[in-house]
């Protein structure tokens, strides 16, 4: 049985949906009436949608109000987290498109997480899962999360994924997990970005373990639970013949390996304010990966010339 997190992806998108279709009927009817009203309509609806964001899929989000350049007119915007692909590994799950279709490597686990398993198998040459992903599929300038189910029978090194040369996630001989990020820092430098963390993996039982970026850090959870952050702002280095793979076949995952899911950040359409509601510089509203508020700032307006 799949578990819950509050909301499923479908729940999520049918409630974002309705939010924005009655936030569009009301701001055709406050806009003509007050633009502080609508303001706070527009505000409204693009929060709940991080909120949601944020409490579904259990990461940090933020709305950003930004100012009009040269007499433009005020945006806000939320970031949110958009499921890209999931992968199980049920036999003869259809695919909406050939290019997310993976190579599937290693023996049947029949018994797992939610139905069939993955588990290396000795002496093979094939990763349990690789899976083509240049830009051209997916661009994850913005972020991203990777998410996949593990049950590890014993404690050894290991790539649990890498996508080269943007991305890597091994655990040592502990099992303690470590990611490696590649960016394009600030003036397009190449910088890199790692966490590490000081707790391990638990042995003889599932657990979710995420690996996740957007912009400003790096981090690792498990089940939930943050393991560690690192700075790391810039861009992820994404290469035109990236291939991702989870547990490569020269340093397998010692256990198996469950549903793999790939989100990607993503800035949801700009909605503008009134032009007689602009704010006097940007503003950052954050929920952090429960939903809960951690800025919310009062947002201050140019005034305006009167006659």
């Amino acid at each position: 049985m799949r578990r819950s997190a509050g909301f499923t992806l479908l729940e999520l998108l049918v409630v974002i949906g309705v939010i924005s279709v009655l936030t569009g009927l009301s701001l055709g009817y406050l806009g003509k009436t007050d633009p502080d009203r609508l303001v706070a309509a527009i505000l409204a609806g693009e929060l709940r949608a991080a909120q949601l964001t944020a409490r579904a899929e259990g990461v940090a989000t933020e709305v950003l109000v930004r100012p009009g350049a040269e007499g433009e007119p005020a945006t806000v915007q939320a970031r949110l987290l958009q499921p890209l692909v999931t992968f199980g590994f049920e036999p003869g799950t259809p695919v909406l498109d050939d290019s997310l279709r993976p190579a599937i490597g290693g023996e049947e686990v029949k018994a797992g997480r939610f139905g069939r398993a993955r588990r290396p198998l000795a002496g093979e040459r094939n990763a349990v899962l690789s899976w083509p992903l240049p830009p051209s599929v997916a661009r994850l300038g913005d972020g991203f999360v990777v998410r996949l189910d593990l049950y590890l029978e014993r404690r050894a090194m290991a790539t649990v994924l890498q996508l080269p040369p943007m991305l890597e996630l091994q655990l040592d001989g502990d099992l303690r997990p470590r990611a490696r990020l590649r960016l394009h820092g600030s003036g397009g430098n190449p910088t890199t970005a790692a966490v590490t963390s000081e707790l391990a993996l638990p042995v003889g039982r599932w657990c979710t373990l995420d690996v996740g970026c957007d912009g400003l850090s790096l981090w690792l959870t498990l089940d939930g639970r943050e393991l560690g952050r690192a700075v790391a702002e810039g861009v992820p280095q994404q290469s035109d013949d990236g291939v991702f793979q989870v547990s490569p076949a020269d340093s397998p995952v010692p256990g198996a390996v469950d549903e793999v899911r790939w989100f990607q950040f993503a800035w949801s359409t700009a909605q503008t304010l009134p032009p007689a509601r602009q704010p006097v510089k940007s503003y950052r509203f954050g929920f952090d990966a429960r939903g809960e508020a951690t800025t919310s700032p009062v947002i201050q307006y140019v005034e305006e010339e009167r006659p």
